[in-house]
This record gives structure tokens, C-alpha cells and sequence, in this order.
């Protein structure tokens, strides 16, 4: 594998210690290295080569005080698993028990079921140990040294504790062997640079790898980036890069890196790379008015790390890649290096907002989904303004401020960074969001590497952002407008639990408003690959969650169901609220497929969890509660679930820019109800949202959809379809062709009324939403149509006709020419997946290969320009 190029005999080491510990011998290894030489890949390597052996493997890294993962945690979780039966498994947890009592008893039991089963026992970054648990690691490898027992540990040269440092170097004189891993040789460069790039390397990559210095985390995050930032071109198998320059995806690799030293240690090396040259710990100590000793230290660290060299007595980078990573992304004057911005006091304007930093690991995701935006596509700058545009015009303007900042933090580049401040500039203003339009940093008139013409820009986006002049009458009367449907709710003020939520949720739900389905998936893939790079415990059944709502929002009913239950099953490793978004979308589907004995259990389960989570997670139940009720015949509750004009209740505007039908859905049920009021007040809710968010076809489409249902408006209607359909929200299409139909039949137009409700039903067998179509159905028979199609019944075996939705998706993928692990990326489907969709396709058709499957797509899958269930993102209206 590419990762492992070079280390094929440490790897042999590695492998004939499984040999001797599978015939039952004991013994340990200590893998030492600097930062990014592969030492982690090369543990997991031996142990998922002891499991595929049959031996047991342990695994766990040590994280110092935030991270308690010890040898005592870890093989106290081991023998709950390994020897549920044992007796005092339970004191093995007391608080208050002798350690060394504790050592002894777990050697004992470690023992027993090591002769049970060979045992690997695997601990990354040994050197954060604590001088307790290295007191424990020593003794428990010296007294299990004769059982079938292989202790793989990984430690990097850095300072640590005394007793933690003197018990690894006891292990490596007395009970260890000792392996270091250095950097790589010409020929592994060569053959890293192949398996990351695909392709056999040019000269100019050679030079790239050359600046790596053969440092195998550096390459693979330095030919990565160049791959996201199109600087990567492969002609007849030979790969070549098109620019000298450090790619902005560096800095975010190098920021995770950081993450992992000491605070003063990283303030170090940030300052230091700005200055671009070698530099003395005497100059930095003066820059940052810190003792000169305490910086002393951390030099000495980040050089044992790997990070810096000596010069005499000055210090420079081991790797001007990283150097060159942190000079162009320096802060901009007045803010110091590390310096920690300051939080909002309560009553100021967004303006004045600088919002304290999340916890680090959210803030790495985060900014890695933020960057994987700015690399997607041309339209970028325009659908992170119309995500903001969006979280402002519902209330979440403190969410909106902090996207805001890290979206124009240093690092794009000197073409991009002029363009994204104008844009963001343009659309916030003209969304009436100058305090945070105001907020825009003039950075790129300060970089040496922007164009003349572009120093100006950054000028004309804060300069533009001061509201017009106004008339006093005209702006009374505007306001009023805007704010008479949220009469005892205020919109403009952040919710007081503003961070209950990690933020790159946030921006993955936003783009979801705003239709950017595409924009979403990248979001959250690169949500998904930050934290399997940080290799932290991380939200993951939240991410799941929001990508079954991802799915949902497309109609990809079953796919969304299949990744909700995925987050249902992560439930026990993770905050029992992190699972609500997954309940609340399964309760959805299965009120859509007619199952609402389970929309009542998942129901159920999700009110008894939302005390707990975030007030958003409120009006997301309220939401499906109200569907519940409209499918279990309760119109008058469907409609106080969420407005009771009597009561004063109003809903949260989330839910109008969220669900798209939610208003003709209250129009609809209010009708129904006689609840007039509420009728009314819902319309002007959806005009509301759509009237500060004018790009969103699907939000418009959500306000023409209520006009048309309240005032019975067919052209309207048709209107909403069109726009839901092109946002590509075939659910959505399909709900406003019923009432479309419904409309028609109404003025005498039965064959119009046929057609649109026969539209709607070929958008819901599409999307297997059972409920729905089984109405449409009842609806067309009702019309004397009586050979309705059905969801399953019908279907051919074979042919063109025979494929169904999820498999034509996985076609017009491959179609557009990509790969299966892209298409895979795309879809938000495994490789696997992917992969058994095309095998069935082959089947159905007889074919066997992509040129064969071309051919028969272009003869039965016309261009046009509503394609149903094929959604696309980036539209505006």
C-alpha cells in the first residue's frame, strides 16, 4: 500500500513478531520517529495483520490528561469483552483501589485470556503517557513477558514525563527491541508519489517531493491538496504539477499537526514561519513579550519533534513546505500569533463579534469543510453567501458570524481571496446583512502575491457594505412588512445556545436550504476525512443524521432510511441527543411509506431526547409531528403543532426554510380545519423567507406552493412544481403537481388533471414513498384511470425499464465519466455499493462494459431540462 512504501523490512520485523507470538512467545517493540514518518500506519499494519492471523488486537493512543487512554483503560475495556464471566471485573473501575493491587489483577486476568488467545496490545503516542500509567506499562510487559503477549507502542522524540520517558527507555534496555523509522529513500518517494497521484511522476513532481524531504505525511498532504486545487495533471500515465506554490490545503494538514503540540510550541513555530528565514528564540521571545526560557523549551521539543533544526543559534524549518504553509497564512496586523479572539459581550452588534473558538477538533472539521467548499466548483463564493444569507434571515446570525470568519481567514489564494471577499461582500449587503458584510477583513491589499487589480477589491466589498439611505416613512413601512408575520418572535437576535451544535452542521444544513445538494455532500465528506485524520472521537451519529437528511431532501427515501439507522446503531458510543436528526428523519420516512407505527415509536423516542439537544432539534420534531398528524387524519392538530394564532404561537422561521412544503402542507390542513388565521399566517411565512433568500428556487417554490393551495391559483402551482423540481426536490415537485391537479379538475380540465397527478406518481415510485403514491393512485382511479402503475408490481426483470432510481442515479455518474470511488463520493454511496448497483445494471441489460452501458443510457435518457430524480445544486432563479 502506498502509505507503507519503504517499510517493507520494519514491516518484516513487525511480522515475525506475530510469527513468534502466534506460537505463543511474548515480547515488545518501540517504533520511534519523527512527525509523519508513518509510524501509527505501521502499528495498524501489524495489527490488522495479527487479526487476519486469528491473534487478538487491542488498540488504543494515548491522548495525555484530555485523553486518558492508558494501558489500564485499555485493558480493562479488552477483558470486560474477553472475560465477561471473570469475578471483580467490576473493581477493576473502583476509583479508589490500590494501583498497584490493580496491576497485579490485571496481569493475572491478561495472562489468562492471552493463553486463551495470543494477544496484540497496540498504544500510539506511548510518549504522552502519564508517570502512573507508565509505571503500570512497565510492569505489565515485564510480568507478562512469557506469556503469548505482543506490545507494539509508537513513541516520537519528544520531551515527556520523567518516570514516563525513564520507564520506555527501561523497556528499550531491558525488555524492548528498539525500531526507528526515518524518512523514505528516492525509490519509496517514487513509489508514495505513484499510489497517492495514480500515475508514474514527472521531473516537476520529483521536485515537489524533494521539498517533502521524504517525509511520507507531508507528500501524501502536499500531493493531495495540489489534486483539490487542480495543479495535478496526468497525460498518458505520467502525472506533472502545474505550480511552485503551496496549496491552501496545506495549512489545514499543518493546523491539525499543530494541534498536537503544546500551546507555546505552536506559537513558536507560527511566528516563526511568518518570518520567512531562519530566526532566534531571543527574537520571538521578543515579539511575543514571553520569557526567552519557556520558548528555550519548546524549541528544544520541536526539534527533537522533528520540526526544526539548529543553525548555530539560529532555528529554521526541517521542511520549508510547512514554513511556507504558515507564512501565507500569517494574521492580519494587530492580531498575534495563538491570540485567542475575543467573545461577543451580550447586547453587541455583529459587527463588533469575534466569536470564541470551538473546542479543536470541530474547529479543524469545520475548517476543513469550509476549504472543501472554496475548492467545489466556480460557484462557491455564491453558495456560501446565499448559506449565510440564509442562517441570518432565520435568526441564526452568531452561526452565521463564525462561517463568516473562517471563511475569510488567510490561505486562499491571490486570485480567489479578492473574488470570495467581493461576492460574500455583494450578497450579504444586498440581504440587508451589513453587519456582517462590515466585518469582511481588507486582507488581500496587504499580500505581497495579489494581482494590482485585485488590492482594490477588498475596498469596494467593506466599503459597499453600508446600508442605502432611506427614506423614514419608506423604511418604517418596510419594516413593518418584514416583521408583522413574527410578531412575538425575534429573528434578528442569536439564540442564546448558540454553539449547541458543532458548526460545520450548520453549514451542511444551510446549504441543504439553499439547494446546494453537491455543496452539502462536500461539506461533509470533508467533515468525514478531518476527523478520520484526527483520529479523535468525533460526532459521528450527528453526521450521519444530517446526511439521511441530505438524502431525504433529494428523495432518496431508502438510501436517507439505510444512513439514519447506520446513525442509530452508533448510539451507544455516542451523546444519546446526537441520534434526534437520524430518529426525526426515519419518523419522516416512515410516515412518507405509510409505517406509522414506527413514525410513532421514533417519535416517541426523539420527544424523550429533545430536552436534551438543541432547540433547532425542537422545530425539526414539531415539523414531523405535524406530518404524523396529517397522515393520521388530525388537520386541526397538524396546523397547532405549529401556528396557533389564538395562543400566540408562532413557529421558528428554521422550519420554512428547511422544509419547503411545510406551508402548503398548514395551508392545506388549515382548510381543512376552518383554521383561517393560521391558513393566511402560514402563506406569508413561506413569502417571508423566500423573499430574504431571492436565489433559492426550492424556497420560492415553497411560497408559490401555499399561495397557490390558499387562493387555489393552478398557475402558481405549476409554478411551485417547476421550481421544486429544477432545485432538484422531486418530493416537493410531486406534492405541488397533486394540488396543481386538484386545481385543474376543479376549473373542468380532466385530462390536464390526469397528466400532472401521472407526473406526480412517476416522481413518487421514483422515490419509493409509499404513502404518496398510493394517494396518487387513489386520485387517478377516482378520474376513471384504471391501469395505475405500482410501486413494485410491474416492473420489468430486464431491459431499461427494469432499473430502479438508485441504480439510474449510480449510471448518470459513471456516465458523466467517474470513477466508482467517485461516484461513490458523490452519491453518498460506499465503493461496494457502487459497485453491486453497476453489476446489477450489467445484469439487466446483458452488457459488460461502460461503453455498452453509454450507449444504451443515450438511448432511452433524453436531455431534459426537469430531470426527475436527478437533483442538481449551484441553481439560482
Amino acid at each position: 500500500m502506498d502509505s507503507l512504501a519503504g517499510r517493507e523490512h520494519i514491516l518484516s520485523v513487525l511480522g515475525s513478531h506475530v510469527d513468534a507470538t502466534t506460537r505463543g512467545s511474548g515480547s515488545c517493540v518501540i517504533v520511534e520517529g519523527p512527525f509523519g514518518v508513518g509510524k501509527t500506519q505501521l502499528l495498524q499494519a501489524a495489527a490488522v495483520e495479527a487479526a487476519e492471523r486469528g491473534l487478538t488486537a487491542v488498540v488504543g493512543r494515548t491522548g495525555g490528561v484530555d485523553q486518558p487512554t492508558t494501558p489500564v483503560h485499555l485493558l480493562t475495556n479488552f477483558l470486560r469483552r474477553a472475560l465477561p464471566g471473570a469475578a471483580g471485573l467490576d473493581d477493576l473501575t473502583h476509583p479508589d483501589r490500590n494501583p498497584f493491587w490493580l496491576v497485579d489483577r490485571i496481569g493475572e486476568l491478561v495472562e489468562d485470556a492471552a493463553r486463551r488467545h495470543p494477544l496484540v496490545i497496540v498504544l500510539d503516542d506511548a510518549h504522552r503517557i502519564d508517570d502512573v500509567s507508565a509505571l503500570a506499562l512497565r510492569e505489565l510487559v515485564r510480568s507478562l513477558a512469557d506469556s503469548p503477549v505482543l506490545w507494539l507502542l509508537a513513541r516520537r522524540p519528544v520531551p515527556s514525563s520523567v518516570l514516563a520517558q525513564h520507564a520506555l527507555d527501561w523497556l528499550v534496555d531491558h525488555a524492548a527491541v528498539r525500531l526507528h523509522v526515518g524518512t523514505l529513500d528516492d525509490e519509496a518517494v517514487a513509489e508514495l508519489c505513484t499510489g497517492v497521484l495514480g500515475a508514474k511522476p514527472d521531473s516537476s513532481v520529483l521536485r515537489w517531493a524533494a521539498r517533502c524531504q521524504g517525509n511520507p505525511w507531508l507528500l501524501k498532504n502536499v500531493f493531495r491538496a495540489l489534486m483539490k486545487a487542480g495543479q495535478v495533471v496526468v497525460l498518458d500515465g505520467t502525472a506533472s504539477v502545474l505550480t511552485e506554490r503551496v496549496p491552501v490545503g496545506v495549512r489545514t494538514a499543518v493546523d491539525r499537526l499543530l494541534s498536537g503540540m503544546t500551546p507555546v510550541v505552536r506559537r513558536l513555530l507560527e511566528h516563526g514561519g511568518r518570518s520567512g528565514r531562519p530566526f532566534t528564540v531571543a527574537h520571538v521571545a521578543d515579539q511575543l513579550g514571553e520569557p526567552a526560557a519557556a520558548l528555550t523549551e519548546a524549541a528544544g521539543e520541536a526539534v527533537q519533534a522533528g520540526l526544526l533544526r539548529r543553525e548555530g543559534v539560529e532555528l529554521a524549518f526541517t521542511h520549508e513546505v510547512i514554513a511556507e504553509a504558515l507564512r501565507h497564512a500569517a494574521p492580519s496586523d494587530g492580531e498575534s500569533a495563538g491570540a485567542t479572539p475575543p467573545v461577543r459581550p451580550s447586547g453587541t452588534g455583529a459587527a463588533d463579534f469575534r466569536p470564541a473558538p470551538p473546542e479543536h477538533g470541530d474547529d479543524a472539521m469545520t475548517a476543513r469543510a469550509v476549504s472543501a467548499l472554496a475548492s467545489h466548483g466556480d460557484g462557491t463564493p455564491g453558495a456560501l453567501a446565499r448559506a449565510l444569507r440564509l442562517l441570518v434571515a432565520v435568526g441564526r446570525d452568531a452561526e452565521a458570524s463564525r462561517l463568516l470568519d473562517l471563511a475569510v481567514r488567510p490561505g486562499h489564494d491571490a486570485v480567489t481571496e479578492p473574488q470570495l471577499l467581493l461576492e460574500l461582500g455583494q450578497v450579504l449587503r444586498d440581504a440587508g446583512c451589513h453587519d456582517l458584510s462590515a466585518g469582511l477583513p481588507p486582507r488581500a491589499p496587504a499580500r505581497q502575491d495579489a494581482r494590482e487589480p485585485d488590492r482594490a477589491v477588498p475596498v469596494r466589498a467593506t466599503a459597499d457594505t453600508a446600508p442605502r439611505e432611506v427614506p423614514a416613512g419608506r423604511m418604517r413601512d418596510e419594516a413593518c412588512a418584514v416583521t408583522a408575520p413574527w410578531r412575538g418572535r425575534s429573528v434578528a437576535t442569536p439564540h442564546s445556545a448558540a454553539y449547541e451544535r458543532p458548526l460545520w452542521t450548520w453549514l451542511a444544513r444551510a446549504l441543504v436550504a439553499v439547494d446546494q445538494f453537491d455543496e452539502a455532500a462536500a461539506v461533509l465528506t470533508a467533515v468525514r476525512e478531518e476527523a478520520d485524520g484526527l483520529g479523535e472521537a468525533w460526532p459521528e451519529s450527528l453526521w450521519h443524521g444530517h446526511r439521511a437528511e441530505l438524502l431525504a431532501a433529494t428523495g432518496r427515501l431508502e438510501e436517507a432510511r439505510a444512513e439514519a439507522e447506520a446513525a442509530l446503531r452508533l448510539e451507544e458510543r455516542s451523546p444519546s441527543e446526537h441520534v434526534v436528526p437520524a430518529r426525526l428523519v426515519l419518523a419522516g420516512i416512515s410516515t412518507q411509506c405509510d409505517d406509522l407505527a414506527t413514525a410513532s415509536e421514533q417519535l416517541r423516542m426523539a420527544e424523550r431526547l429533545v430536552p436534551r439537544a438543541p432547540a433547532a432539534d425542537r422545530t425539526r420534531l414539531d415539523w414531523v409531528l405535524a406530518q404524523f398528524h396529517a397522515a393520521s387524519g388530525r388537520p386541526a392538530m397538524t396546523v397547532r403543532t405549529l401556528i396557533d394564532v389564538e395562543a400566540g404561537n408562532s413557529p421558528d422561521p428554521l422550519l420554512f426554510s428547511e422544509a419547503p412544503t411545510a406551508a402548503a402542507t398548514l395551508v392545506r390542513q388549515a382548510g381543512q380545519a376552518g383554521l383561517g388565521a393560521e391558513a393566511e399566517q402560514a402563506a406569508a411565512f413561506a413569502r417571508h423567507v423566500a423573499e430574504r433568500n431571492p436565489g433559492v428556487r426550492s424556497l420560492r417554490g415553497g411560497a408559490e406552493h401555499a399561495e397557490g393551495v390558499l387562493r387555489d391559483d393552478a398557475t402558481a402551482l405549476h409554478r411551485a412544481a417547476e421550481l421544486h423540481r429544477l432545485a432538484g426536490r422531486p418530493l416537493a415537485a410531486g406534492n405541488a403537481l397533486e394540488d396543481a391537479a386538484r386545481v385543474d379538475h376543479g376549473m373542468g380540465d380532466r385530462s390536464r388533471a390526469v397528466q400532472l397527478l401521472e407526473s406526480a406518481l412517476d416522481l413518487y415510485l421514483d422515490c419509493g414513498a409509499t404513502r404518496d403514491t398510493a394517494r396518487a393512485q387513489k386520485k387517478l382511479r377516482r378520474l376513471g384511470v384504471h391501469h395505475v402503475r405500482r410501486l413494485v408490481a410491474g416492473r420489468p426483470k430486464s431491459g431499461w425499464e427494469s432499473l430502479t432510481g438508485a441504480e439510474l442515479r449510480v449510471v448518470r455518474a459513471i456516465v458523466d465519466g467517474r470513477t466508482n470511488r467517485e461516484a461513490a463520493s458523490v452519491l453518498f454511496l460506499s465503493p461496494h455499493t457502487v459497485d453491486s448497483h453497476l453489476r446489477r445494471v450489467f445484469s439487466k441489460l446483458d452488457i459488460n462494459s461502460r461503453v455498452e452501458l453509454t450507449r444504451h443510457f443515450f438511448a432511452h435518457e433524453t436531455p431534459s431540462p426537469v430531470p426527475a430524480g436527478a437533483p442538481r445544486s449551484g441553481s439560482t432563479g
